[in-house]
């Protein structure tokens, strides 16, 4: 009886281990399937944080433009009201005493005109150059058209009031006289 034991005993233990194997291979398929799944789920994330990223890396760029565009342009607007002051001291100083009298009176108006244009520079305002140049639509608001044969056509001839650049950015269109 003990040899049928024995040979009995193996079997079953061939059994188990079979079942046992079974359900390792069955566990293993489990864990590799959860692999699979939690290897997705993080390409997935890592692409959702590389968007995330460039999505805020653009936020920042795009706020320190807007930003610098703030301050660069902060006074364009008291910069706009000051010009017309500019064209009444540029018509005083047209018609001020060259001798005489008021000459020194003048002459310190003429200084202080200067400083106030450097102080404007510095801020980045420029005057417009446009006599002798083509009209250009936005710089140039054409108030007359007069015909001259000796300037080619679509030329500025008379500029009645500057324009003004400040950062590069039209902040008044020249006035101008323009030949036919």
């Amino acid at each position: 009886m003990t040899e049928k034991r024995r040979a009995v005993g193996p079997q079953k233990k061939g059994k188990k281990q079979t079942k046992a194997k079974a359900s390792e291979n069955k566990k293993e398929k489990q864990l590799r399937e959860k692999i699979r799944t939690a290897e997705k789920e993080s390409e997935i994330l890592k692409d959702q944080l590389f968007r995330t990223a460039a999505e805020l890396d653009n936020f920042r760029k795009r706020t320190e433009r807007e930003i610098s565009n703030i301050v660069r342009n902060a006074n364009e607007k008291i910069i706009k009201d000051i010009l017309s002051i500019i064209d009444d001291l540029e018509r005083s100083l047209k018609s001020a005493p060259k001798r005489g009298k008021g000459r020194d009176f003048c002459k310190g108006f003429e200084l202080i005109y200067q400083k106030l244009m450097r102080v404007l520079r510095d801020y980045g305002l420029e005057p417009m150059e446009s006599i002798g140049k083509d009209f250009d639509v936005e710089q140039h608001d054409a108030l007359l058209q007069v015909e001259r044969e000796d300037i080619p056509s679509g030329v500025i001839v008379e500029e009645h009031e500057k324009g003004y650049l400040l950062n590069d950015k039209v902040v008044r269109h020249a006035k101008v006289i323009v030949n036919k």
